[in-house]
């Protein structure tokens, strides 16, 4: 294995995880609810933070599928990883700009900076199929995560001291903290450079040249065993993507202080790097498809425990359990599917499951908004999300019967 190559690869996830832990789970949604949105109802705060997440996650279920046909054909994933990266950083900086109450334009911008983020995955999950050793892509894919993991942790961390350090200030983008806007498009834009550097995409594969996007989902259809798979991806992930999203936004709600919160998140993200391996360990002792099962229940607990919430202790134990298996979900997700695609249609194949992926992202924040809307509480809106893990874990079950006919 090429160790540059690989080591560039891993620390992309560095990279853009700040993205993930300071704008996506941090602080976004709490600067949202104080400074650019601080005269809405809760209520519709959360409707509204809801639908600015699954705007952009409707633009990458459109195209994710036709530019992983085009990254395929013209062996150009890099091309479209810089591109997509370029377009997040860009507007996540354009946040700290935006001013009190201007809440249509924050969400403008946050769903641009999603929209790069995602469509930028797309092409480095791809990459990952270019390591040769199928045997290896449990750990590959759970390293890359569990660094991911730390990284956005540390970033975490030194955007909390920055903030701290200078809590004196009179400047406006200090005193809102939409500095940390700035913080988190630099240390992205400054730790994907290895990637550019050393990543040199393979060789072309006839395979993808003459196909059409219809080709793409009649060949997962016709397997039943991969079908079933982005079938039971498609609904538990959602839960996942939507417990990232909005659970700050639920403790809120619950009356804990932003710098509660903060610090859950913190605890989130440095036990998912021990978290993450454990679970990878988890997958070699047994096999890939009992880690994965074993996150989803792991996951189920979590919304029961959830909707009875009532101590900032209890939120500290459900931010351990979410860091014990967030990371290992996805790892295993990523490399699981590695081993059921076809080679040389990465791109291709990986459009399908991001788009999958972000079709729940859609619908994920969008009716846990609603339904909070709706019943007039957030407990019950966190709760609808045992249901996707529930089905989540049946499909998968009904997808193992599949595998195992071939």
């Amino acid at each position: 294995m090429d160790k540059k190559k690989y080591y560039s690869w891993v620390l992309y996830d560095w990279a853009n995880s700040a993205y993930a832990t300071i704008v996506l789970a941090g602080f976004f949604p709490i600067i949202f609810a104080d400074y650019y949105a601080n005269n809405f109802l809760e209520t519709t705060r959360t409707l509204v933070l809801g639908a600015a997440n699954s705007s952009a996650s409707l633009l990458l279920i459109v195209f994710a599928p036709i530019l992983g046909l085009i990254a395929d054909r013209k062996n150009n994933r890099m091309f479209f990883l810089i591109l997509f990266g370029l377009l997040g950083i860009g507007s996540t900086l354009l946040l700290s700009f935006v001013g009190e109450n201007n809440w249509a334009l924050a969400s403008v911008f946050f769903s641009i900076s999603l929209l790069g983020f995602m469509f930028s995955n797309i092409f480095y999950d791809s990459m990952l199929f270019q390591f040769n050793d199928k045997s290896s892509y449990d750990s590959i894919s759970s390293y890359g995560y569990a660094f991911g993991y730390l990284g956005g942790g540390i970033a975490f961390v030194l955007s909390i001291l920055f903030l701290f350090l200078n809590e004196d200030s009179v400047l406006d983008i200090v005193i809102n903290k939409k500095i940390v806007f700035i913080f988190a498009s630099i240390w992205w834009l400054l730790f994907m450079i290895p990637l550019i550097v050393f990543w040199n995409d393979s060789e072309k594969n006839a395979s993808s040249q003459n196909r059409a996007l219809k080709d793409t989902f009649r060949d997962i259809f016709d397997d039943k065993a991969l079908f079933y798979f982005l079938l039971a991806y498609w609904i538990y992930i959602d839960g996942v993507d939507t417990i990232i999203r909005m659970a700050v936004n639920y403790g809120l709600t619950l009356g804990f202080t932003p710098n509660d919160l903060l610090l859950a998140l913190l605890i989130t993200q440095f036990v998912a790097f021990p978290g993450t391996i454990f679970t990878n360990k988890l997958a070699q002792y047994k096999n890939t498809e009992f880690g994965i099962i074993f996150c989803l229940v792991i996951y189920l607990l979590i919304t029961v425990l959830a909707y009875r919430l009532s101590t900032l202790t209890g939120f500290y134990i459900v931010a351990i359990m979410i860091g014990l298996v967030q990371g290992g979900i996805q790892a295993l997700s990523r490399s699981y599917y590695s081993a059921l695609i076809p080679k040389g249609r990465d791109c291709e194949y990986f459009g399908v499951y991001n788009m999958l992926g972000k079709f729940a992202a859609l619908l994920g924040p969008l009716i846990v908004g609603l339904i909070t809307y709706m019943s007039g509480s957030t407990r019950i809106g966190i709760l609808s999300l045992s249901l996707f893990f529930i089905v989540g874990i049946l499909l998968f079950i009904a997808h193992k019967k599949f595998r195992h006919l071939y």
